[in-house]
């Protein structure tokens, strides 16, 4: 393969899969349950958990939406952990901060497993995911929730780290093909403008573009 051919590489293919939406979408529910007036309440929709002094700590019910949830409440009656499993199937492990914002998410999506990592403000920075098809990607984001920094493992074995600006626009790609050949591309408004790779000869090679793709320069 030579360096023409590689200069591909930049295009990312995972990225958006992985972090491409909250897990669980928030499903579960914070409202307060009555429960020190129905201390042994059982119902055929929701099962309330209540302590010796008649304070929630777990409801298990079924949702307007279809969703089948467990919460757990600290003794303040906070949420602080929840189990769901949508009407679709899609099934969600959510732990929450005392203010009950996100700060951490296990699940299933599109076919895609996930984590996801939230700081005190509820913002997501660290995603990672496996989709269907066995791509592999580590994503970290800014609190704008756009991806700065990723790495992927493709399915044909290309492993791939891609560093984006404040907009999350990709700016230096760098990649190992599966048999070997490193290349590391920089781009301005989602072009390459520059490529170094290493040929399968052992040659390496330095290309430049112009903003339309073209090449302008190379060497040798």
């Amino acid at each position: 393969m030579n360096m023409k051919e590689r200069v591909a590489f930049v295009a990312l293919t995972v990225v958006s899969a992985i972090i491409g939406g909250a897990i669980s979408g928030h499903v579960f529910g914070t409202a307060t349950v009555d429960a020190a007036a129905h201390p042994h309440a059982m119902m055929a929709r929701k099962f309330v958990l209540v302590d010796s002094h008649g304070r929630t700590r777990g409801v298990f019910d079924v949702t307007e939406n279809g969703v089948a949830q467990l919460g757990v409440y600290d003794g303040t009656g906070t949420l602080r952990a929840g189990l769901g499993v949508g009407e679709s199937g899609a099934p969600a492990l959510g732990i929450y901060g005392k203010d009950q914002k996100p700060r951490a998410e296990v699940g299933l999506a599109g076919g895609t497993s996930q984590v996801l990592l939230y700081d005190a403000d509820g913002a997501r920075h660290v995603a990672i995911g496996v989709t269907s098809q066995g791509v592999a990607g580590i994503a970290l984001l800014d609190k704008q929730g756009h991806d700065r920094a990723s790495l992927t493992l493709e399915q044909a074995g290309t492993p791939g780290l891609r560093l984006a600006d404040n907009t999350g626009s990709s700016r230096i790609g760098i990649d190992v093909t599966p048999d070997g050949l490193p290349g590391i591309a920089l781009l301005a408004n989602g072009k390459t403008r520059a490529a170094m790779t290493l040929n399968a000869d052992g040659a390496g090679a330095v290309t430049i573009y112009d903003e339309t793709g073209g090449t302008k320069a190379s060497l040798p």
